[in-house]
Protein backbone atom coordinates (compact mmCIF):
# COMPACT_ATOMS: atom_id res chain seq x y z
CA UNK A 1 0.00 0.00 0.00
CA UNK A 2 1.25 3.23 -1.19
CA UNK A 3 1.18 6.75 1.24
CA UNK A 4 0.75 9.73 -0.52
CA UNK A 5 0.56 12.16 2.63
CA UNK A 6 0.20 12.38 6.29
CA UNK A 7 -1.35 14.70 8.50
CA UNK A 8 -0.93 15.33 11.97
CA UNK A 9 -3.72 14.99 14.02
CA UNK A 10 -2.89 17.78 16.48
CA UNK A 11 -1.53 20.12 14.25
CA UNK A 12 -2.82 23.87 14.70
CA UNK A 13 -4.83 22.57 17.99
CA UNK A 14 -4.36 23.44 21.56
CA UNK A 15 -1.79 21.11 22.01
CA UNK A 16 0.70 21.97 19.13
CA UNK A 17 3.54 22.81 18.60
CA UNK A 18 4.29 19.32 20.94
CA UNK A 19 6.99 17.27 22.10
CA UNK A 20 8.29 16.66 18.32
CA UNK A 21 8.80 20.34 17.81
CA UNK A 22 11.35 20.57 20.50
CA UNK A 23 12.90 17.15 19.01
CA UNK A 24 13.49 18.59 15.63
CA UNK A 25 10.87 16.19 14.65
CA UNK A 26 7.23 17.64 13.80
CA UNK A 27 5.55 15.61 11.69
CA UNK A 28 4.08 18.81 9.82
CA UNK A 29 6.62 21.67 9.90
CA UNK A 30 9.74 21.06 7.87
CA UNK A 31 11.22 24.72 9.68
CA UNK A 32 11.23 22.49 12.81
CA UNK A 33 12.77 19.64 10.90
CA UNK A 34 15.78 21.26 10.13
CA UNK A 35 14.53 21.94 6.41
CA UNK A 36 13.34 25.32 4.91
CA UNK A 37 9.69 26.73 4.08
CA UNK A 38 9.13 24.97 0.47
CA UNK A 39 8.99 21.59 2.55
CA UNK A 40 5.92 23.22 4.89
CA UNK A 41 2.74 21.76 4.96
CA UNK A 42 0.62 24.42 5.99
CA UNK A 43 -2.36 23.33 8.34
CA UNK A 44 -3.83 26.84 8.50
CA UNK A 45 -1.23 28.27 11.30
CA UNK A 46 2.38 28.60 11.45
CA UNK A 47 3.46 25.44 13.49
CA UNK A 48 7.13 27.28 13.72
CA UNK A 49 5.55 30.56 14.21
CA UNK A 50 3.73 29.16 17.14
CA UNK A 51 6.38 27.40 18.75
CA UNK A 52 9.23 30.33 18.66
CA UNK A 53 7.07 33.08 19.72
CA UNK A 54 6.08 30.76 22.62
CA UNK A 55 9.70 30.43 23.61
CA UNK A 56 10.35 27.20 22.02
CA UNK A 57 8.04 25.98 24.39
CA UNK A 58 5.48 23.08 23.98
CA UNK A 59 1.94 24.15 24.36
CA UNK A 60 -0.36 22.38 26.76
CA UNK A 61 1.09 18.94 27.34
CA UNK A 62 -1.06 16.07 28.54
CA UNK A 63 -0.04 15.41 32.14
CA UNK A 64 -1.65 12.64 34.23
CA UNK A 65 -4.01 14.14 36.85
CA UNK A 66 -5.89 11.98 39.64
CA UNK A 67 -9.85 11.58 38.82
CA UNK A 68 -12.33 9.96 40.69
CA UNK A 69 -14.37 6.61 39.79
CA UNK A 70 -17.67 7.30 39.81
CA UNK A 71 -18.92 4.04 39.42
CA UNK A 72 -17.64 0.29 38.11
CA UNK A 73 -20.26 -1.48 35.77
CA UNK A 74 -19.60 -5.22 35.29
CA UNK A 75 -20.66 -6.84 32.04
CA UNK A 76 -19.90 -10.85 32.78
CA UNK A 77 -16.11 -11.34 34.78
CA UNK A 78 -13.61 -9.80 32.25
CA UNK A 79 -15.27 -6.66 30.99
CA UNK A 80 -15.81 -3.25 33.05
CA UNK A 81 -16.85 0.06 32.34
CA UNK A 82 -15.04 2.86 34.57
CA UNK A 83 -17.39 5.78 35.15
CA UNK A 84 -14.97 8.87 35.44
CA UNK A 85 -15.49 12.10 36.89
CA UNK A 86 -13.91 14.38 34.41
CA UNK A 87 -14.40 18.46 34.26
CA UNK A 88 -17.06 19.23 31.69
CA UNK A 89 -14.22 20.58 29.24
CA UNK A 90 -12.10 17.66 29.32
CA UNK A 91 -15.65 15.69 28.78
CA UNK A 92 -16.29 17.94 25.41
CA UNK A 93 -12.85 16.96 24.46
CA UNK A 94 -13.56 13.72 24.65
CA UNK A 95 -16.67 13.62 22.80
CA UNK A 96 -15.08 13.83 19.33
CA UNK A 97 -15.17 10.46 17.62
CA UNK A 98 -12.12 8.88 17.14
CA UNK A 99 -10.82 9.95 21.21
CA UNK A 100 -9.16 7.80 23.94
CA UNK A 101 -7.29 8.53 26.67
CA UNK A 102 -4.50 6.78 28.85
CA UNK A 103 -5.28 5.46 32.39
CA UNK A 104 -3.36 3.84 35.06
CA UNK A 105 -3.46 3.41 38.82
CA UNK A 106 -2.07 5.61 41.24
CA UNK A 107 1.52 5.45 41.89
CA UNK A 108 2.42 3.08 39.35
CA UNK A 109 4.68 3.48 36.58
CA UNK A 110 4.49 4.60 33.28
CA UNK A 111 4.78 1.67 31.98
CA UNK A 112 1.43 0.78 32.98
CA UNK A 113 -0.29 3.14 31.26
CA UNK A 114 -3.09 1.74 29.00
CA UNK A 115 -4.80 3.79 26.11
CA UNK A 116 -8.51 3.53 26.14
CA UNK A 117 -11.20 4.50 23.79
CA UNK A 118 -13.91 6.85 24.76
CA UNK A 119 -17.00 5.01 24.85
CA UNK A 120 -18.87 7.88 25.89
CA UNK A 121 -18.66 11.52 27.00
CA UNK A 122 -20.89 13.56 29.08
CA UNK A 123 -19.84 16.93 29.43
CA UNK A 124 -22.89 17.80 30.91
CA UNK A 125 -22.22 15.88 33.82
CA UNK A 126 -18.87 15.82 33.58
CA UNK A 127 -18.51 12.07 33.06
CA UNK A 128 -16.55 9.97 31.09
CA UNK A 129 -17.09 6.07 30.18
CA UNK A 130 -14.34 3.57 29.70
CA UNK A 131 -14.96 0.13 28.48
CA UNK A 132 -11.78 -2.33 29.84
CA UNK A 133 -11.33 -5.49 28.85
CA UNK A 134 -9.21 -7.49 31.35
CA UNK A 135 -6.45 -9.71 29.74
CA UNK A 136 -3.55 -9.31 31.53
CA UNK A 137 -1.47 -7.27 34.42
CA UNK A 138 -2.24 -3.53 32.93
CA UNK A 139 -6.03 -4.30 32.49
CA UNK A 140 -6.14 -6.49 35.65
CA UNK A 141 -4.49 -3.46 37.66
CA UNK A 142 -7.05 -0.93 35.61
CA UNK A 143 -9.73 -2.98 37.30
CA UNK A 144 -8.72 -3.32 40.51
CA UNK A 145 -8.15 0.47 41.20
CA UNK A 146 -9.48 1.35 44.20
CA UNK A 147 -11.85 5.26 44.28
CA UNK A 148 -9.04 7.33 41.97
CA UNK A 149 -7.42 6.34 38.66
CA UNK A 150 -4.32 8.63 36.39
CA UNK A 151 -5.61 9.87 33.72
CA UNK A 152 -3.86 11.57 31.06
CA UNK A 153 -5.71 12.86 27.37
CA UNK A 154 -7.25 13.61 25.50
CA UNK A 155 -6.22 12.04 22.22
CA UNK A 156 -7.80 12.06 19.45
CA UNK A 157 -5.96 9.24 16.76
CA UNK A 158 -8.17 6.39 17.78
CA UNK A 159 -9.58 6.57 14.44
CA UNK A 160 -7.61 6.51 10.83
CA UNK A 161 -9.65 8.75 8.38
CA UNK A 162 -11.67 10.54 11.43
CA UNK A 163 -12.32 13.64 8.92
CA UNK A 164 -14.43 11.45 6.67
CA UNK A 165 -17.39 11.36 10.06
CA UNK A 166 -16.10 14.83 11.42
CA UNK A 167 -18.15 16.58 8.81
CA UNK A 168 -21.29 19.54 8.82
CA UNK A 169 -23.15 16.94 5.92
CA UNK A 170 -25.91 14.23 6.74
CA UNK A 171 -24.12 10.57 5.73
CA UNK A 172 -25.48 7.70 5.70
CA UNK A 173 -22.92 5.80 7.55
CA UNK A 174 -22.27 2.07 8.67
CA UNK A 175 -20.31 1.06 11.75
CA UNK A 176 -18.93 -2.96 11.41
CA UNK A 177 -17.53 -3.38 15.09
CA UNK A 178 -15.86 -6.83 16.66
CA UNK A 179 -15.39 -6.91 20.49
CA UNK A 180 -14.63 -4.02 22.22
CA UNK A 181 -13.99 -2.13 18.98
CA UNK A 182 -18.14 -1.34 19.56
CA UNK A 183 -16.52 1.54 22.07
CA UNK A 184 -15.46 4.09 19.04
CA UNK A 185 -18.79 3.59 17.53
CA UNK A 186 -20.85 3.87 20.56
CA UNK A 187 -19.07 7.31 21.04
CA UNK A 188 -19.37 8.10 17.36
CA UNK A 189 -23.10 7.43 16.92
CA UNK A 190 -23.54 9.95 20.39
CA UNK A 191 -21.53 12.60 18.65
CA UNK A 192 -23.36 11.86 15.55
CA UNK A 193 -26.97 11.45 16.63
CA UNK A 194 -29.47 13.61 14.84
CA UNK A 195 -27.16 14.46 11.65
CA UNK A 196 -25.87 11.00 10.28
CA UNK A 197 -27.81 7.81 9.31
CA UNK A 198 -26.03 4.94 11.23
CA UNK A 199 -26.59 1.50 10.82
CA UNK A 200 -24.18 -1.12 13.07
CA UNK A 201 -23.04 -4.65 12.62
CA UNK A 202 -21.62 -5.39 15.45
CA UNK A 203 -20.06 -8.96 16.37
CA UNK A 204 -20.71 -10.21 19.80
CA UNK A 205 -17.15 -11.71 20.51
CA UNK A 206 -15.71 -10.66 23.98
CA UNK A 207 -18.69 -8.39 24.83
CA UNK A 208 -22.13 -8.92 25.62
CA UNK A 209 -25.76 -7.75 24.31
CA UNK A 210 -25.97 -5.87 27.58
CA UNK A 211 -23.64 -3.44 26.90
CA UNK A 212 -24.53 -2.91 23.51
CA UNK A 213 -28.17 -2.17 24.95
CA UNK A 214 -27.05 0.17 27.48
CA UNK A 215 -24.67 2.51 25.37
CA UNK A 216 -27.42 2.76 22.37
CA UNK A 217 -30.79 2.84 24.38
CA UNK A 218 -30.37 6.63 24.50
CA UNK A 219 -29.15 7.24 21.16
CA UNK A 220 -30.35 4.38 18.62
CA UNK A 221 -28.81 3.92 15.47
CA UNK A 222 -30.97 3.25 12.45
CA UNK A 223 -30.47 -0.86 12.26
CA UNK A 224 -28.35 -3.15 13.95
CA UNK A 225 -27.30 -6.83 12.67
CA UNK A 226 -26.04 -9.32 14.69
CA UNK A 227 -22.88 -10.99 12.72
CA UNK A 228 -19.89 -13.03 13.32
CA UNK A 229 -16.97 -11.45 11.03
CA UNK A 230 -15.34 -13.63 9.20
CA UNK A 231 -12.56 -13.50 5.80
CA UNK A 232 -15.45 -13.39 3.59
CA UNK A 233 -17.69 -10.97 4.92
CA UNK A 234 -18.85 -8.74 2.54
CA UNK A 235 -19.70 -5.41 3.24
CA UNK A 236 -23.42 -4.10 1.80
CA UNK A 237 -23.12 -1.15 -0.58
CA UNK A 238 -25.19 2.46 -0.18
CA UNK A 239 -22.98 4.10 2.45
CA UNK A 240 -21.40 7.41 1.95
CA UNK A 241 -18.34 6.25 4.94
CA UNK A 242 -18.01 2.89 6.71
CA UNK A 243 -16.06 2.45 10.07
CA UNK A 244 -14.60 -0.70 10.21
CA UNK A 245 -13.69 -1.44 14.05
CA UNK A 246 -12.09 -4.41 14.61
CA UNK A 247 -8.31 -6.55 14.29
CA UNK A 248 -6.24 -5.02 11.19
CA UNK A 249 -6.99 -9.22 10.27
CA UNK A 250 -10.48 -8.01 9.52
CA UNK A 251 -10.07 -4.58 8.61
CA UNK A 252 -7.88 -5.80 5.95
CA UNK A 253 -10.13 -8.44 4.35
CA UNK A 254 -13.70 -6.62 4.60
CA UNK A 255 -13.50 -4.79 0.82
CA UNK A 256 -14.64 -1.28 1.27
CA UNK A 257 -13.32 1.75 -1.01
CA UNK A 258 -10.30 3.47 0.59
CA UNK A 259 -12.29 7.14 -0.19
CA UNK A 260 -14.75 5.75 2.33
CA UNK A 261 -13.12 3.84 4.41
CA UNK A 262 -12.38 4.86 8.50
CA UNK A 263 -10.80 2.15 10.28
CA UNK A 264 -9.54 1.96 14.26
CA UNK A 265 -5.74 2.79 14.61
CA UNK A 266 -4.33 -0.43 15.80
CA UNK A 267 -0.89 0.74 15.96
CA UNK A 268 0.95 -0.15 19.95
CA UNK A 269 0.22 2.85 21.98
CA UNK A 270 2.53 3.52 24.86
CA UNK A 271 3.63 7.22 24.88
CA UNK A 272 1.07 8.99 22.98
CA UNK A 273 3.34 11.81 21.93
CA UNK A 274 5.29 9.77 19.17
CA UNK A 275 8.22 10.25 20.95
CA UNK A 276 9.07 6.27 22.27
CA UNK A 277 8.62 4.87 18.60
CA UNK A 278 5.91 2.11 19.89
CA UNK A 279 3.48 3.06 17.26
CA UNK A 280 5.84 3.51 14.49
CA UNK A 281 5.20 2.31 10.89
CA UNK A 282 7.58 1.98 7.74
CA UNK A 283 5.96 1.86 4.40
CA UNK A 284 6.85 0.19 1.35
CA UNK A 285 9.21 3.46 0.28
CA UNK A 286 11.18 3.18 4.03
CA UNK A 287 9.49 6.09 5.14
CA UNK A 288 8.49 5.84 9.05
CA UNK A 289 5.28 7.58 10.51
CA UNK A 290 4.38 7.88 14.13
CA UNK A 291 0.81 6.57 14.30
CA UNK A 292 0.03 8.23 17.08
CA UNK A 293 0.02 11.53 15.75
CA UNK A 294 -0.64 10.56 12.02
CA UNK A 295 -3.51 10.44 9.93
CA UNK A 296 -2.53 8.71 6.38
CA UNK A 297 -4.14 8.80 3.05
CA UNK A 298 -3.67 5.88 0.71
CA UNK A 299 -4.10 5.40 -2.99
Amino acid sequence: MTYREELCIDAGSENCPCLLAQSGDCVTCGRLQGKDCRDCHWRGVCIYNEYIQNGRQINNRRTCQKTKILKKIWYGEDLVVLVLEVSKGFALKASLPGSFVFLKTPGQSDCYSVPISVLRADPEKGQLHLAVKVIAGKTKSLAEAGEEIELRGVYRNGLLGVSKVITKKPQKVLCITKGVGFAPAANYNKWAFGKDTVDMIIDLDKINQELVNDYLVDYPVNSIRYEALSPDFCCPDGYDTVLILASDYYTGSIQVPEEKKVRSNNFHMCCGEGICGACTMVDQDGNSHKMCKCQMYEF
